[in-house]
Formats: C-alpha cells, sequence, structure tokens
C-alpha cells in the first residue's frame, strides 16, 4: 500500500491558521464580565485586578447603579451582576442563583459611660425624626438617667462614600428628613465627641474603635429581642438595619465563573470589605456558599 507523502508546504499554510483560530477561540473563552453596584464597586476591583493578573483572564467590570446591572444581566450583555437590594425587595431567584456578599449598615454608638445598652427603631425615630409616632428631647424621657435628665444630643457622622445616613433614614424614619437639630459631623471626628459627651446618641457607618464608645443593639420593637452588629447578627438579619448586596448569575455560567466567585467569597475579599466599613459574610457561611458552588459544578448538565 502506498503512503502519500505530506506536503511540507501545506503543513506551513495549515499550521499558522489552526494557531490564530486556536488563539482567537482562547480570547473568547476568558472573558468574564462584571457590572457591580457603584456603592461597592471600589472595594471590589483591585480583587478583580489580581484576578485577572493571576489567572491570565479578562475581566471587564463596570460600576454602574444596580437596575442597570439587572438589565444587563437580563439582556445577556454581562455574565454577572452585583447589586444592593433594600429589604423590601425580592431576588429574581428563579431566573439567577443568587449569594450575598455583603452588607452595609447604620451603627449607634453612645459613650460607655451613658447607662443605655439597648434600643429600638421607634425611639431612634424619636430621637432623630421629625414626623414619627414619638419624640424624645431628653433621656429622661427614654427612662434613663443621664446627668440631670439632660437633654439628648443626636450626631450623625458622615463619611463621604458611605450611605449610612441614608440608609438610617430609609429604614428607621416615616419621612427621609432629619431634625434640624441633628449635628452633622465627620466621620473621623464623631466617636471623639461621643467619647467627651454622655449625653450625645450618634449613627455612623463602623463598628467604633475608641475604647470609651460602645455600639447599642437595636430592636425592631414590641417584645423582640436587641442584637448588636455583628457580621452573624447583620447576615441573618437579626440587627435591623442594613443594605445586603448579592452576586447574581446564570447558573449556566457557573462553569465559567466558578473561580471568579470563589474568590469574591475569599477571606481576601472579606478582610478588605471591613477595612472599608461593609460587613462581611461570617466565615462559616462563605464556606456553605463555597460548597454549594462545588456542588453546583458538580452537577451541571453536559452539553
Amino acid at each position: 500500500m502506498s503512503v502519500t507523502p505530506i506536503n511540507p508546504m501545506r503543513v506551513n499554510r495549515i499550521f499558522p491558521v489552526l494557531f490564530v483560530l486556536l488563539f482567537v477561540s482562547a480570547l473568547q473563552a476568558v472573558e468574564i464580565r462584571i457590572a457591580a453596584s457603584d456603592l461597592l464597586a471600589d472595594c471590589l476591583r483591585p480583587s478583580f485586578e489580581s484576578f485577572e493578573k493571576e489567572n491570565e483572564v479578562e475581566v471587564k467590570f463596570e460600576a454602574i447603579g444596580s437596575l442597570p446591572a439587572m438589565d444587563r444581566l437580563y439582556s445577556d450583555e454581562i455574565d454577572m451582576a452585583i447589586i444592593a437590594l433594600p429589604e423590601d425587595s425580592e431576588l429574581p431567584r428563579e431566573d439567577f442563583r443568587a449569594y450575598p456578599l455583603a452588607y452595609d449598615s447604620s451603627i449607634i454608638i453612645t459613650a460607655k459611660s451613658n447607662p443605655i445598652d439597648e434600643i429600638n427603631l421607634a425611639q431612634l425615630g424619636g430621637i432623630f425624626g421629625t414626623i414619627e409616632d414619638f419624640s424624645f428631647d431628653t433621656w429622661g424621657d427614654l427612662g434613663q438617667s443621664v446627668g440631670d435628665n439632660r437633654n439628648i444630643r443626636a450626631i450623625a457622622g458622615v463619611k463621604s462614600e458611605s450611605i449610612s445616613l441614608e440608609l438610617f433614614r430609609h429604614t428607621v424614619l416615616s419621612e427621609v428628613s432629619s431634625r434640624n437639630s441633628v449635628s452633622v459631623v465627620r466621620a473621623d471626628e464623631v466617636e471623639k465627641i461621643v467619647a467627651a459627651d454622655a449625653t450625645s446618641i450618634a449613627i455612623t457607618s463602623g463598628l467604633p474603635e475608641n475604647q470609651r464608645v460602645k455600639t447599642l443593639m437595636v430592636s425592631r420593637g414590641g417584645q423582640e429581642p436587641a442584637f448588636g452588629p455583628s457580621r452573624g447578627n447583620i447576615h441573618f438579619g437579626d440587627y435591623p438595619i442594613r443594605l445586603s448586596f448579592f452576586v447574581l448569575f446564570d447558573p449556566r455560567d457557573a462553569e465559567k465563573l466558578n473561580g471568579i466567585i470563589r474568590a469574591l467569597l475569599s477571606d481576601s475579599v472579606a478582610e478588605n470589605l471591613e477595612a472599608n466599613d461593609f460587613f462581611s459574610l461570617p466565615a462559616t457561611v462563605r464556606q456553605q456558599f463555597l460548597t454549594e458552588l462545588e456542588f453546583d459544578f458538580q452537577t451541571l448538565p453536559e452539553d
């Protein structure tokens, strides 16, 4: 049987074509398109840049509003949306797989010398709001003995990149405006002011570092118990003032997104979130989601 010799010229023409096809295919396979809430985007950008370098993939990342991000996810313009979800909203779980990623919150602080340890939403509204069911002007109105029944000094510690004050108003107050008597100060000043004045109570975005300041436990009211702003209490909804951030994607893209979702649930991202006054998920919850993600990956239907 005769064997047809290979034509070197033909081989030389075929290999460059195959190389180009493989190269183009590889480029198309490693592009991940993500749109995230601009409230959280700056915290996540460094992680996406590191993921690109370590995994040789291209992450196209945009910081836009949550609603535009969802529109793009529905129209298949992106692979993943990271959105802020208010407590009175619902996730489209029938259409997408969703994992919580982080939380923003409003923290209530007082001086350690103040005898109050817990407060409810209605009481907070009566201190900070204008049109509420109650109005509290003195600590005696709350049944607390602070000095000689002294007036409550209400303060809001504002950080330019935080929405903690807006979140407080949306969650606690009947109307978005707060009392004119509420002092607005810089976030880096609020702890010092509160520590020096036992009559003060303040809204801030992060847990206090000053040893003379404490956080108050907060309840929804009635007979419900009060909870402090810990990772677990915020994640499980026991602490009542929070804004949730979720990762959403099409389950059919689980294999493609497996690596980057794992990166988002890593310790390094959790630490970066908390350094920027967000609350990360408890470590045990993140591990549970990683296990679920692995199961999803193993049970993907074959094409």
